[in-house]
């Protein structure tokens, strides 16, 4: 299953493992600064996109026989390239700023020629000074550079943790997803200082009962904000974002939906749903089951709800105003002259890729462009010479498209 769907069994990212019970001592969330945000799903704003974006961009990835892949599950960039995660095929692609493919990295290859895909436990890479591609499997790191050569030979490690993520604040502190205490006790962040652990958060049931029937939201383990020293994490069956900071977590907002979307009170503690919570949402299709993507930029708060409400799935993708209290959705926005008369954002597994401090990116399949395209057409409108070339010369199966969007940050 495609680690970007925004549905995704937990045992399918590798976050499944059996530990032992543990009494160990989690650290408190500070609950003191929570702004309380009301959010109907039913009555969002639409719009123009020029409302949110001040500028918007799309990319054509080139398309040839040793370029094509399947989805864009991971996006970084810097100043020359796009380097992209694609957990279907395995491999880590490299393309130019204007789209021009340049490099691969395949990692099957790499690591002794499997041919199934499913059979590598990766799914992430890191991006280390913005030159280095680095990705672990479950005893060895490898390096390589922008030209797909690699740097040394992989060295051995003792994985800790499952995703591979830290981060690093101006200070000695940095904080890790998913990692193993004592390689017993797993916590969905644990904070470090001068190599010592600090804090640890959020200790997450495993073994049997967590492997039948958990969803998740999609989105990074650290999401980024306008503040470098500040970002934003979610957790399953949780309508609160939390803000990590070199103090520790807190929680930055809850949202409070409408009873119908509403979990019950007790859905993390009352024993009749453990084992049972799939099968628990496909009989209540309209809860919904979680918050991710949520990107603080300026005065706005993107994020997306995750629910099998077909409704939900059609529109799930918001930005709230902090300054004036007003709800937009993202897939209710018109196409404009900003957008270049195209659509900017997909529906249900398909969200914003990354922030880099200055730019949103998302991006949409060629299957969704070409179909948009085609039921448009008669309106003669008019598109970037990129796009233009694309749909003249392009076809559904091509690659996907990067979005390059600029947000407004004041209100």
């Amino acid at each position: 299953m495609n680690q970007n769907v925004f549905v995704i069994l937990l045992i399918a990212c590798g976050l499944i493992f059996k530990v032992q019970i543990s009494n160990a001592q989690e650290s408190i969330v500070d609950t003191s600064k929570v702004r309380i945000l009301r959010i109907d799903p039913a009555t969002a704003n639409g719009g123009s996109t020029s409302q949110v974006f001040e500028a918007i961009d799309f990319i054509p990835l080139q398309t040839t026989k040793e370029s094509m892949f399947g989805d864009i599950n991971q996006l970084e960039t810097n100043e020359n390239f796009y380097i992209i995660f694609d957990d279907d095929t395995k491999c880590i692609l490299i393309f130019d700023k204007s789209g021009i493919f340049k490099n691969k990295i395949n990692i099957g290859k790499i690591i002794g020629g499997k041919i199934d895909p499913q059979d590598i436990d990766v799914h992430s890479f890191k991006l280390v000074d913005s030159k280095l591609i680095e990705f672990s499997t479950t005893n060895k790191t490898y390096k390589f550079d922008t030209e797909a050569k690699q740097i040394g030979e992989p060295i051995d490690i003792k994985r800790e943790h499952i995703s591979n993520q830290s981060y690093y604040f101006k200070d000695s502190t940095h904080v890790k997803s998913y990692f193993y205490v004592n390689s017993n006790f797993l916590y969905q962040y644990v904070y470090f200082m001068n190599g010592k652990i600090k804090s640890k958060y959020f200790k997450l049931e495993t073994g049997k009962n967590s492997s039948e029937g958990d969803f998740a939201v999609g989105g990074p383990s650290f999401i980024e904000t306008t503040d470098h020293e500040k970002l934003y994490g979610v957790r399953n069956y949780d309508y609160n974002i939390y803000q990590l900071d070199n103090n520790g977590i807190s929680i930055a907002y809850r949202l409070i939906f409408p009873s119908k979307n509403t979990l019950p009170k007790d859905f993390n503690t009352n024993k009749i749903y453990k084992g049972k919570k799939m099968q628990y949402f496909f009989k209540n299709a309209e809860n919904i089951f979680g918050i991710g993507y949520t990107y603080g930029i300026g005065d706005y708060l993107y994020f997306k709800c995750g629910s099998l409400s077909s409704s939900i799935r059609k529109n799930g993708s918001f930005v709230y105003d902090l300054k004036n209290d007003y709800l937009i959705s993202l897939n209710r926005l018109d196409p404009d002259s900003l957008s270049h008369n195209l659509p900017i954002i997909g529906t249900w597994d398909n969200d914003f890729k990354k922030f880099d401090g200055n730019y949103l990116y998302a991006s949409l399949s060629s299957l969704e462009l070409f179909s948009y395209y085609e039921q448009v057409k008669k309106k003669n409108l008019q598109y970037p010479v990129a796009m233009q070339n694309y749909f003249k010369k392009g076809s559904k199966k091509d690659n996907p498209v990067i979005i390059r969007l600029k947000p407004k940050k004041v209100s």
